[in-house]
C-alpha cells in the first residue's frame, strides 16, 4: 500500500500484483458499505455474504504487501523506518483524528461508529482504529519481518502460522482489530519468502487454473460455513490460503485483459481509496439511521454496490484535488523520508558552524 502513490506504470510482467491489490481495496469498500449500511437499516442479502469473504479480503491485501516488502527489509532500520514505516504511522494517526472528528459530529449510527471518542484518540496505537488498522499493522509487520530477518524462513512461517491459529480459533482474543493482526501476519511474512517462486510460477497460470481454485474456494467456503468449521484450527488458515491463490490467479488473468485495466488503477492507489471511503458512506449512514429504511432484497443488494462505487469514485476525486497539499496524503515535510537526512545534517552542521 505504501506504493500506491506512486505514478509510475507497472511492468508487463508485475501488473498482477495491481490487479490483485484492485481486487483487495474493491472488496474492502464493499465490506464497509454493506457494514454502514446495515448499521442504518438497509438490510439486503449481502449482509449474510460479506462475514464469508473474511477470508479472502485482507489476506490477499497483506500477501500483495509483504511480496512488495520483500526488499525493503533488507535495508537499515532507519531506512526503512524513513521509507516504508514513518508515512504509514503519521497516516493513520491523521486520518483516525479526521474520521473521530467527523462520527463525533454525526448524530450516532450504532456499532459502525467505531473510535467516535476524543478520548479514544489517546490509545489508537493500543487499541487500532477498527476502520484503519490495516495502514497502522504494515508498518508493524515491517518491523517484526526486519527483526526476524536473520531467523530462518520456516521458523518465521511456523510461528506467524501458530500465532494466526490462535487467533483464528479464538484462543487468544482481544476483541479488537488485533485479533486481525494477529490472522493475516503469517501471509506478510509468507509472502516475502514466496514472492520470488509466486513471480516465477505467475506466467504459467492459465484461465482455467482461476475457475478451478475459485470453484475449490467456494466449495470450501460453503462447507466450512455448513459445518461450523471455522473454529477448527487450521481450518480458517487454510480457506484463507485458498483464497490468495484464488486472488493471484484471478488478478493474473484480469492482467491480461485491457477492459480491465481499470482494477488495475484501482490498485496503484489503494491509499487514498482506503483513508478515504468511509467518509461518505459515514454521512450517507447518519441520515438514513432516523429514515430506518426497510429496502426489498433488490434494492438491499443494489444499495451496498452503488456506495462502493460511489465511494470509491469521491475517493479518487479527493485524492486528484487535493492529492497535492502537504501532509494530508504525504508527510507534511519531505525530507523525513529520506534516509540520508541526518547523516547531512550531521555533516553540515559542523561546516554552518564554522562559517559564522
Amino acid at each position: 500500500m505504501t506504493e500506491t502513490t506512486s505514478t509510475a506504470v507497472p511492468t508487463v510482467r508485475d501488473g498482477w500484483i495491481d490487479q490483485a491489490k484492485g481486487i483487495a481495496i474493491i472488496l474492502v469498500v464493499l465490506f464497509h458499505s454493506v457494514m454502514y449500511l446495515d448499521a442504518a437499516g438497509v438490510v439486503g442479502p449481502l449482509v449474510t455474504l460479506n462475514p464469508l469473504l473474511d477470508t479472502f479480503r485482507m489476506p490477499l491485501f497483506f500477501f500483495m504487501s509483504g511480496i512488495l516488502a520483500a526488499k525493503a527489509i533488507t535495508l537499515g532500520f532507519r531506512a526503512l523506518v524513513r521509507k516504508r514505516m514513518l508515512l504509514l504511522l503519521y497516516l493513520y494517526l491523521l486520518w483516525v483524528t479526521l474520521q473521530t472528528v467527523l462520527l463525533v459530529l454525526v448524530p450516532p449510527i450504532g456499532s459502525a461508529s467505531g473510535n467516535a471518542s476524543p478520548l479514544d484518540l489517546v490509545s489508537l496505537f493500543i487499541r487500532p482504529n477498527s476502520n484503519l488498522w490495516f495502514i497502522y499493522a504494515l508498518p508493524l509487520f515491517f518491523a517484526i519481518a526486519w527483526l526476524a530477518r536473520r531467523v530462518p524462513a520456516w521458523l518465521q512461517v511456523l510461528v506467524a502460522a501458530s500465532i494466526s491459529v490462535l487467533f483464528g480459533t479464538g484462543l487468544l482474543h482481544t476483541g479488537s482489530p488485533w485479533d486481525k493482526m494477529g490472522r493475516y501476519l503469517v501471509f506478510f511474512i509468507v509472502a516475502i519468502w514466496l514472492g520470488p517462486f509466486v513471480r516465477q510460477l505467475v506466467p504459467r497460470l492459465r484461465w482455467w487454473h482461476a475457475v478451478l481454485l475459485a470453484a475449490l474456494y467456494a466449495g470450501a467456503t460453503i462447507l466450512v460455513v455448513k459445518l461450523d468449521l471455522l473454529d477448527v484450527p487450521f481450518v480458517l488458515l487454510a480457506t484463507s490460503a485458498l483464497a490468495v491463490s484464488v486472488g493471484i490467479a484471478v488478478a493474473v488473468q484480469l492482467s491480461k485483459w485491457p477492459p480491465f485495466d481499470w482494477v488495475r488503477y484501482l490498485g496503484t492507489r489503494t491509499l487514498p481509496i482506503y483513508l478515504v471511503h468511509t467518509f461518505p458512506m459515514i454521512i450517507l449512514a447518519a441520515v438514513l439511521v432516523p429514515l430506518r429504511p426497510e429496502p426489498g432484497p433488490v434494492l438491499g443488494t443494489a444499495l451496498p454496490l452503488a456506495l462502493t462505487v460511489v465511494a470509491i469514485v469521491l475517493a479518487l476525486v479527493g485524492y486528484r484535488l487535493l492529492g497535492g497539499v502537504p501532509g494530508l496524503f504525504t508527510l507534511p515535510v519531505a525530507r523525513w523520508a529520506d534516509p540520508a537526512a541526518p547523516a547531512r545534517a550531521e555533516r553540515s552542521g559542523p561546516d554552518v558552524a564554522r562559517s559564522r
